[in-house]
């Protein structure tokens, strides 16, 4: 004989009720974390493909979460908040060619002291931190030496200069300058130390496989987060509240 009971099969409906008005949650909260668990497996592509990455690169993705009402989650590089951004260099580097021109060489182009097909490359004498970078601070000394600054009065003048003159240190931009390639010079005492040439072109090989990495670890992420939360979030849930 079978006996239905309508209030226990009712407690049962209430409970499954429940649990479906869970599931937008569930996939948020999957697919949320399954783009954290894609940054951090970008984060360690970084390290592998570039030599000592700087924090700034490393910290260059954001995750955008889903919600209940926006099933989506969206991972992507940070615009830069008055800085680069982190897409126009390494951007290149994610789909190879030609990459842009940086700021600094967009002064250089609108002073004239380089062309407009150019690209500025730091020698092998060109100073670095500790992650193999030209800082920004090195930068903006040079570009005020060579007077590429665009607010004039961060320009070195003639005047400094010349009370500077006994250190006999200056930044210099050779042009046809005998055999010395084309670029940025230190001229110290008599001679002079390339520190950035001019190129014709810089083009990158595809290095970072930023979309390969995260379509392989999203799939399995989002799998794994939605079962630990469905059991979290609703068969406890359900367990508890009968």
């Amino acid at each position: 004989m079978l006996k239905l009971d309508a209030s226990e099969f009712g407690l049962k409906s209430e409970a499954v009720g429940r649990a479906a008005k869970q599931v937008p949650f569930v996939a948020a909260f999957a697919l949320t974390n399954a783009m954290k668990d894609a940054r951090e497996a970008e984060r360690e592509t970084m390290r592998s493909v570039f030599d000592q990455p700087s924090n700034f690169t490393l910290n260059s993705l954001m995750v955008r979460p889903a919600t209940k009402q926006r099933l989506s989650a969206e991972l992507g590089f940070k615009e830069g908040n008055g800085s680069i951004a982190a897409w126009k260099y390494l951007g290149p580097q994610v789909a190879g060619g030609t990459r842009r021109h940086k700021r600094f060489e967009v002064l250089l182009i609108r002073k004239g002291l380089m062309l407009a097909g150019e690209f500025a490359v730091p020698s092998t004498r060109c100073p670095r931190d500790g992650n193999g970078n030209v800082s920004g601070a090195f930068i903006t000394r040079m570009l005020s030496a060579v007077g590429a600054q665009s607010d004039r009065h961060q320009n070195t003048t003639a005047r400094s200069k010349r009370r500077n003159a006994g250190r006999n240190i200056e930044y210099v931009v050779f042009r046809n300058h005998g055999k010395a390639p084309d670029g940025i010079y230190l001229q110290k005492d008599k001679f002079a130390v390339p520190i950035f040439l001019f190129v014709k072109g810089v083009s990158y090989k595809k290095r970072f496989p930023y979309y390969e990495k995260a379509g392989a670890v999203v799939p399995v992420a989002y799998r794994k987060h939605f079962r630990a939360a469905w059991e979290r979030f609703v068969v406890n849930d359900v367990r508890r509240k009968g």
